[in-house]
């Protein structure tokens, strides 16, 4: 073995995923199919989400993009984020 991650755990109660949910509109949540350092934050008692702009059957690889739509709803998402952050 080369390497490994804690993977992240879907919770019932998360803040992090009602947050990101409420600002993005997203009604849905699922696994994520790729490791991120989201576990180990989960498991030092953090709640966590993992969210971007784009696929991720385009990114990574060659030729990836995401669009400026895309980038457009994140950056949106990120500006509300921080009001939200900052109230």
């Amino acid at each position: 073995m080369i390497g490994e991650i804690e993977g992240l755990i879907p919770r019932a109660e998360n803040e992090a995923r009602r947050i990101v949910s409420q600002l993005s509109g997203a009604n849905s949540a699922g696994l994520a199919p790729f490791g991120t350092k989201a576990g180990m934050f989960q498991s030092f008692g953090m709640d966590m989400v993992v969210c971007g702009p784009g696929s991720i059957e385009q990114a990574h690889k060659a030729d990836e993009f995401v669009s400026r739509d895309e980038l457009g709803k994140c950056l949106n998402m990120q500006e509300q984020l921080a009001v939200r952050l900052a109230g």
